[in-house]
């Protein structure tokens, strides 16, 4: 049997069909556009998502030469924070729907600071990114600034729920999905009453609330023909992207911890509760596993600054015939970045190419070299960017290891391709960085995973031992320790030195 899980991302859509050992049979990928028609403004079409499910599909089909008989079940991740009014049978009611990073919601997040507190929010929803992000500011904007939609709508869905909703005829959400909305008490995992009476929306347009590991319904006709599958397969509701990453990254118990270095980059830890801190502000959301927590603080900017170093600074031009340019650009980037020795001969990156972020959250931070000097080389440039990035997600990782501390931490996401960076990590951390098998594919696997346990082929979480199993584990260089302790002490003090 098979397990079919996807993974709708801020650029496109991934699909994978894994085997109930883990193995990965097939992966496929379709990009779809993002609009942005007017200053934050960030949207994309719901119909894209459609689109995007039915062309993965079908590839998949095609390159494993499955038949649609063997899938036993599909499951889902995806981004958060998107808001998407459907009506009764789950047809969005806009063209275009609000993606996380919309921030048109200026009037209704100072509204919602103004009669809620943003501590207040922070502390009983666990939303500790900014305000305007969360779908708790966007639905006051539809109701005000389009009355018509907000007065039509039946419920507000997040990306997956949308597509689920187009699969099966049913309007859900899973916990993961629901905390990072802005609505869900995350200590009782119910719609918070008292803020949505505060903010004037009504109640029964939330979405049902189920565990991501809900059979929320089987394959309907229409969309079972139109990606290829066969009516009546039954379809998982799985969770959000960061709690699926979070499963699929092996982070399933109480105490361990990840990072992921993709374009963002974040570290988040499996609790019984969720970690709140006044000062770093660590996010937190409802796990995938039904009685734990993800606590989690991100920075915006982590590998999109190496990809920016590669496309604006270095520019280099592979044959033709390299099949990975992107791998390979970035291999001869950290060929070159090993020449430089630890600390870049004293320069020193703040890796703000998008603004705000933890750990100091301004909105208006701006990524910056400092130390240039004559015998700067392009190494030392190199070099000072990934550093960069670990010194950002060292002071980071202090906010969530205030009662506990983590010796070892996984990682997943492009990062983890490159072993000097792993190094670093390693070293500016002082801890041991664990590669896995498939660092590349943890939202998939997570959804597959909460897919397996939710039509009963899969028993329990801690099987994901035998899908994602450790690789390698890069160990500090005790040597180094000492240069970045003092380069971590000197980014944080420049960067409050500039914070005004």
């Amino acid at each position: 049997m098979i397990l079919a899980a996807y993974d709708f991302g801020t650029t496109g859509c991934k699909g994978s069909f894994f085997d109930v050992n883990g193995s990965l049979v097939a992966t496929a990928y379709h990009e779809y556009p993002t609009y942005f028609p007017q200053e934050g403004w960030v949207e994309q079409e719901p119909e894209d998502w459609i689109k995007a499910i039915s062309t993965v599909t079908k590839d998949l089909l095609a390159k494993s030469e499955i038949n649609p008989a063997d899938i036993a079940c599909l499951s889902f991740s995806g981004h958060m924070m998107g808001c998407v009014p459907v009506n009764k049978n789950g047809d969005p009611l806009t063209d275009r729907a609000f993606l996380w990073a919309d921030s048109r919601s200026q009037l209704q997040t100072e509204n919602l600071e103004k009669i809620i507190g943003r501590e207040r929010f922070y502390t009983e929803t666990g939303g500790g990114l900014e305000t305007i992000l969360y779908p708790a500011v966007k639905i006051p904007w539809i109701k005000q600034n389009q009355p018509d939609i907000y007065n039509k709508a039946v419920s507000f869905l997040g990306t997956k729920d949308t597509v689920c909703a187009w699969l099966t005829g049913r309007l859900a959400t899973d916990y993961s999905e629901a905390s990072d909305i802005g609505l869900l008490d995350i200590n009782k995992r119910c719609w918070h009453e008292e803020f949505l009476r505060i903010l004037d929306i009504d109640p029964q347009k939330m979405p049902e609330l189920v565990s991501s590991t809900t059979v929320i319904g089987k394959l309907q006709r229409k969309p079972a023909q139109e990606i290829g599958l066969l009516e009546g397969t039954p379809v998982v509701i799985g969770g959000g992207d960061v709690a699926c990453g979070t499963a699929g990254a092996g982070v399933v118990s109480e105490g361990l911890p990840y990072m992921c270095i993709g374009s963002a980059g974040w570290v988040s830890v499996a609790c019984k509760e969720p970690i709140i801190h006044p000062v770093g502000r660590p996010m937190s959301i409802c796990h995938v596993v039904d009685d734990l927590y993800c606590s989690q603080i991100i920075m915006y900017s982590a590998g999109v600054t190496y990809k920016w170093m590669r496309d604006e600074v270095f520019s280099f031009q592979l044959p033709e015939k390299e099949n990975k340019p992107e791998s390979g650009a970035f291999k001869l980037m950290d060929q070159l970045a090993k020449s430089s020795p630890p600390g870049a001969n004293g320069v020193l990156f703040l890796p703000y190419l998008r603004p705000g972020g933890a750990p100091f959250y301004n909105p208006a931070s701006k990524g910056a070299f400092l130390n240039l000097s004559l015998p700067t080389t392009k190494a030392d440039l190199l070099r000072a960017t990934l550093e960069g990035v670990a010194y950002n997600i060292s002071l980071m990782i202090t906010y969530l290891e205030e009662d506990q501390h983590f010796p070892d931490i996984r990682i997943i996401g492009g990062g983890s391709e490159s072993r000097l960076w792993m190094q670093i990590f390693a070293d500016v951390l002082q801890k041991n960085i664990i590669s896995l098998t498939a660092q590349q594919d943890a939202n998939t696997l997570g959804a597959a995973l909460v897919g397996g346990i939710g039509i009963g082929i899969i028993k329990e979480f801690s099987e994901i031992d035998r899908f994602n199993k450790v690789e390698e584990i890069i160990r500090p260089n005790e040597e180094n320790f000492s240069v970045y302790q003092d380069r971590t002490k000197e980014y944080k003090a420049i960067f409050e030195s500039l914070y005004e």
